[in-house]
């Protein structure tokens, strides 16, 4: 698809039509969230969810979905916490559970949302 934009768009116009695809599969998950009984009592969703989102984009520099190893260490650097190439692929292990070398943004919500104490998740939520 994105060769197929880049064929038809070029510079801005490309990256706006990405940019507004990105946004509506992230609102979509985000439904799914909003619809779920297991957050239902999680307070001010709508809103988290919303800058759960806007941060996500901000760091999925490749547009692709996902945050793969060089958008972290992008991330980490802005927040102003560089991290070592070994301490980004543990705390992406940590968000995923092992199973990705990228944290999509369904992994990105359930950990922000989630107990557990993750790295990345203190980090993100210092920056708030």
């Amino acid at each position: 698809m994105s060769v197929a934009l880049s064929n038809r768009f070029q510079g801005g116009k490309a990256f706006g039509l990405l940019k507004a695809r990105q946004e509506r599969r992230l609102a979509e998950i985000n439904r799914e969230f909003l619809c779920d009984q297991k957050y239902s009592d999680e307070e001010n969703l709508p809103e988290k969810l919303a800058a759960f989102k806007e941060k996500y984009m901000e760091f999925d520099l490749n547009n692709e979905g996902e945050i793969d190893l060089m958008s972290l260490k992008r991330m980490m650097e802005k927040l102003g916490v560089p991290k070592t190439h070994l301490e980004m692929k543990k705390m992406i292990s940590e968000v995923t559970g092992g199973v990705s070398d990228t944290i999509s943004y369904r992994d990105f919500v359930n950990m922000m949302l989630g107990k557990r104490s993750a790295v990345l998740k203190l980090i993100f939520s210092l920056e708030h």
